[in-house]
C-alpha cells in the first residue's frame, strides 16, 4: 500500500526536555513501553540505533481493505465474465457496450486497490520514518519520503533537536515529534514525526536520551523482542515477514483454523498481512546503509555492550533465502491463503449456479 508522506507541518506543541539540558526523566509505563520500544528497535550497537517501525493501525486497515477489495474483485470478475458471455450471445451492439461498461466499472471499483498493493510489494516504498541515532557522533539520520521524488537523506545534530508531544485532533493518543529550530527566528524548520500512537511519547523520548547520553547498561531492552537483524542483506521478503512476526511474539505456526467466522477471516488474511508487514520491514531507502552513516561508524563489530541478541547463522540464511524452515513456513502460509481465497470464490459461484 502506498501511503502519504509524513506531515512535516506540525507545530511545536507540548515541549519536553532538550538534549543534555537536564536530568533524564524516569519511565512512566516501563514494562509496556520497553516491550514496544524493543519491537521497534531494529539494530542497536555502540555506533547507532535504528528505529524500524512495525506496521501501524492505519497501514493495517489499508491492507485489510486491499484484501477485501481483492476478494470482491475476484468475485465480481467471475460474475462479470458470466454476464459478458450471456450478452455476447445476443449479438446486439447495445449489449456489447453494456459489457464493456461493466468491465471498466469492475476494474475501477475493485481493481484499483489491489493494483496499488501490487505496486507497494514491487517497489517496497515506505513512508514511515526509520530513525538512525548515531551515538558516537551525536547525530540523527533519516530519510524524508516524498510521493513523486526520491527520498531525501537528512543528517542533523542531536543537540539541535527539540522534542514535543502532539495530541491528534479528536483522539486521546499522543505522539512524539522531533524538531530542528532556526536559531534566528526560533521557528521549526525540520520535523520528524514518529507517529507511534501505541507508545508513550515521554518514554520514547526518555529511551532516545538514554541511548544518546548514558552508558550501555542504562538502556533497557527486552531480548525477547530486540533482535539484531542483518539489514545490509535484507533481500528475502519471507525472512522479513518472519522477523516482523517474531518481534510481536507471534508466528504462523500458532494459527488455528477453526470453522468459525473469525477463524475463517484470520486464515484468509494472516499470510497477506504478515507478508505486507514484511514488505514494510524490507522497505527501500534504509538510512543505516547510507554512505554518510557508514563513514561515521567506528565500532569493529565485537563485544556489543547492549542487551540484544546476536545475528544467527539461521537468520543470515533466511535473508539469503536459503533457510528451508522459514521458506516452508511461509510458503505453506501463502498456500493456505490462496486455497481459502480461491475456494471462497468458487463456493459462492457454485451457490449462485
Amino acid at each position: 500500500m502506498i501511503y502519504n508522506p509524513p506531515n512535516n507541518t506540525h507545530p511545536i506543541e507540548k515541549l519536553l526536555s532538550r538534549p543534555w539540558d537536564e536530568s533524564i526523566p524516569v519511565y512512566r509505563e516501563k514494562i509496556a513501553s520497553i516491550e514496544r520500544l524493543s519491537h521497534n528497535v531494529h539494530e542497536v550497537n555502540p555506533d547507532y540505533l535504528l528505529f524500524h517501525p512495525i506496521i501501524n493501525s492505519y497501514q493495517l486497515v489499508g491492507f485489510l481493505m486491499t484484501y477485501c477489495f481483492s476478494w470482491l474483485f475476484g468475485q465480481s470478475f467471475f460474475l462479470m465474465t458470466a454476464m459478458v458471455m450471456a450478452v455476447i450471445k445476443d449479438g446486439s451492439i447495445f449489449y456489447y457496450l453494456l459489457a464493456f461498461f461493466i468491465i471498466i466499472l469492475n476494474f475501477l471499483m475493485f481493481g484499483l486497490l489491489p493494483y496499488i498493493a501490487y505496486k507497494q510489494f514491487k517497489n517496497k516504498k515506505s513512508y514511515s520514518n526509520k530513525l538512525i541515532l548515531l551515538k558516537q557522533t551525536q547525530q540523527i539520520a533519516y530519510y524524508e519520503h516524498n510521493r513523486k521524488q526520491a527520498p531525501i537523506f537528512h543528517l542533523i545534530n542531536y543537540k539541535d533537536i527539540v522534542a514535543s508531544v502532539r495530541r491528534n485532533n479528536g483522539v486521546v493518543f499522543e505522539a512524539l515529534n522531533l524538531h530542528v529550530l532556526d536559531p534566528k527566528t526560533n521557528q521549526s524548520i525540520q520535523n520528524i514525526n514518529l507517529e507511534d500512537m501505541q507508545l508513550n511519547p515521554y518514554d520514547q523520548w526518555t529511551f532516545i536520551r538514554t541511548y544518546m547520553e548514558r552508558p550501555a547498561d542504562k538502556l533497557p531492552l527486552d531480548p525477547r523482542y530486540a533482535h539484531a537483524c542483518p539489514t545490509d542483506i535484507s533481500t528475502s521478503l519471507l525472512a522479513c515477514a518472519d522477523i516482523a512476526q517474531e518481534k510481536k511474539n507471534k508466528g504462523l505456526t500458532g494459527l488455528r483454523h477453526e470453522v468459525t467466522i473469525m477463524g475463517w477471516l484470520r486464515a484468509c488474511t494472516v499470510s497477506f498481512l504478515d507478508l505486507a508487514e514484511g514488505n514494510i520491514y524490507q522497505s527501500s531507502a534504509n538510512p543505516a546503509l547510507h554512505p554518510e552513516v557508514q563513514r561515521r561508524l567506528m565500532w569493529d563489530g565485537q563485544n556489543n555492550p547492549y542487551n540484544i541478541l546476536p545475528v544467527t547463522a539461521e537468520r543470515q540464511a533466511a535473508f539469503a533465502n536459503q533457510n528451508q524452515a522459514v521458506k516452508r513456513k511461509w510458503y505453506s502460509g501463502i498456500a493456505i491463503n490462496a486455497i481459502w481465497f480461491i475456494g471462497s470464490i468458487l463456493y459462492v459461484m457454485l451457490v449462485i449456479a
